[in-house]
C-alpha cells in the first residue's frame, strides 16, 4: 500500500519479539514440556526472521532510503549467522548464509557512487555468487542467476588495474554472459524489478508413534507443504521491441522446507522428551493411586487412577505440533534489471507459468534518473 514507514514501525516490533522470544527458546520452556509448542508464544522459524530484514529493506527502498536498506539487507545474513553459532554440529541450518541478500546489499552499495562503493559491491556480488553455486544450486534447486555475473563482471571492471585479475577469472568462468560496461552505462539510468510471487508454505502435521511397555508414545511435529504457483516469472516490456524476463533469485519455499527439515531433529527431541514426562506423569499417578487405595481412600485412589489412564490415552491422542507460520510471505523472488535512458516508462508487465502462458499482467509507471538506480517491486499472489 506504499505505508512503507508504518510497516517498518510494525517490523521493528517483530524482530525485537522475534529475538527475544527465540532467546527464550533456546534456553528452553518447562511448560512446553509438559504441554505443546502452541503453549508458547511464536518466535518465527530462523528465515522468517530473517525475512523481517528483507522486508524492512523494501520498506526503506520504498522511502528512498538506500544505506538503511543496505543496513537491513546485511542483517540477513548477520542474524543466520548468530543462530547458526548456537545450534550444536549435528543440528546445524544449512541455510546459514544468504545469496539473494548479498547481492541486494551489493547493488545498493553501487547506488552510493565512488570506488569505494564499487569496491564493497564486489565483495558482497562474490560472496554472493559463493553462495550461489556451493549453496543455492545443491540445496534449493537455485541456479546462480545471470544478472548477478553481470554486475559482478561490471564492477570488477570499472574497478580497473588492480582487479584485472579478478575481471578475467570471472571472464573465464561465464565467457557466455554479456554486460554492459561502466563508461557505457554514464547517462543512463537503471531499473530493478523485484517480483514477490506466491504464496507462503503452510505446515501440516508429521505423526510418529512409538509402543513402549507402558503405552503407545504419539510424537507430532511439523512439515511444511509447498503451495502451487503459477506465475513463475515476469517478462517486462521497456520499449517495442524490448523486453526482458526475471530469474529466480530466492526459493523462499524451498528454503522454508528445508530449513525446517534441518532441525526437526530439534523439534523431535523436545517432542519425545515431552511425551516421556506424560507417561511418567501417568504412570507416576497410577502408583499413587493404588498406594491410595490400599490406605483406605477407594474414592480419591480409583479417581487418580482412572485419570491417569485416560491422562495417558488423551496425551498420544491430542499431541500436535506447532503448525504457526508466517503465510504471507511470497513463495519466490525473482530479479531482473536493465539500462536505459532516462524519461519516464510504462512497463507492461507480463506475469507467466512454467508452460509461457500469460497468467496475470500488470501496467507499471516509472521514471529513470540519470547515473542512478530505481527500484520496483510488485507482489502477485497465483
Amino acid at each position: 500500500a506504499g505505508l512503507y514507514g508504518e510497516s517498518n514501525a510494525f517490523l521493528e516490533r517483530a524482530k525485537k519479539a522475534g529475538h527475544e522470544l527465540w532467546t527464550e527458546i533456546v534456553a528452553e520452556h518447562i511448560q512446553a514440556a509438559v504441554t505443546t509448542d502452541n503453549a508458547l508464544s511464536y518466535p518465527g522459524e530462523d528465515f522468517e526472521r530473517v525475512l523481517l530484514h528483507f522486508v524492512a529493506a523494501l520498506n526503506y527502498i520504498g522511502l528512498g532510503k538506500y544505506d538503511s536498506a543496505r543496513v537491513e539487507a546485511r542483517q540477513i545474513t548477520n542474524r543466520l549467522e548468530l543462530y547458526n553459532q548456537t545450534y550444536s554440529n549435528e543440528h546445524k541450518n544449512a541455510y546459514k548464509d544468504d545469496a539473494f541478500a548479498r547481492w541486494l546489499s551489493g547493488k545498493l552499495a553501487e547506488t552510493e557512487g565512488g570506488f569505494q562503493a564499487l569496491n564493497d559491491a564486489w565483495i558482497d556480488y562474490r560472496k554472493s555468487i559463493e553462495v550461489y553455486e556451493e549453496q543455492y544450486q545443491s540445496r534449493y534447486g537455485t541456479p546462480l542467476p545471470e544478472f548477478v555475473v553481470q554486475d559482478a563482471l561490471r564492477v570488477t571492471h570499472a574497478l580497473g588495474h588492480e582487479f584485472s585479475s579478478e575481471f578475467q577469472e570471472l571472464r573465464s568462468r561465464y565467457p557466455h554472459v554479456d554486460f554492459i560496461k561502466e563508461r557505457d552505462r554514464q547517462g543512463m539510468g537503471e531499473l530493478v524489478f523485484i517480483h514477490l510471487g506466491g504464496e507462503a508454505p503452510y505446515k501440516v502435521d508429521n505423526y510418529w508413534t512409538a509402543h513402549t511397555p507402558t503405552g503407545p508414545m504419539r510424537i507430532a511435529f511439523p512439515r511444511f507443504i509447498k503451495k502451487r504457483t503459477a506465475g513463475k516469472r515476469a517478462r517486462i516490456e521497456f520499449s517495442e521491441n524490448d523486453s526482458i524476463e526475471t530469474e529466480l533469485a530466492e526459493d523462499i519455499a524451498g528454503i522454508a522446507v528445508q530449513n525446517l527439515k534441518d532441525h526437526t531433529g530439534r523439534i523431535r527431541a523436545k517432542a519425545i522428551a515431552r511425551a516421556i514426562g506424560k507417561q511418567v506423569a501417568a504412570e507416576v499417578g497410577q502408583v499413587v493411586g493404588k498406594g491410595l487405595r490400599k490406605a483406605g481412600n477407594e474414592k480419591v485412589g480409583s479417581a487418580l487412577e482412572i485419570g491417569s489412564v485416560l491422562f495417558k490415552v488423551g496425551s498420544a491422542v491430542v499431541e500436535e505440533a506447532d503448525k504457526r507460520s508466517w503465510v504471507t510471505l511470497p513463495a519466490r523472488i525473482g530479479v531482473t534489471s536493465f539500462f536505459a535512458e532516462p524519461g519516464e516508462y510504462s512497463l507492461e508487465v507480463d506475469f507467466i507459468d512454467s508452460g509461457g502462458d500469460v497468467v496475470e499482467s500488470a501496467e507499471i509507471s516509472t521514471t529513470l534518473q540519470q547515473n542512478r538506480t530505481t527500484f520496483v517491486f510488485y507482489r502477485t499472489f497465483r
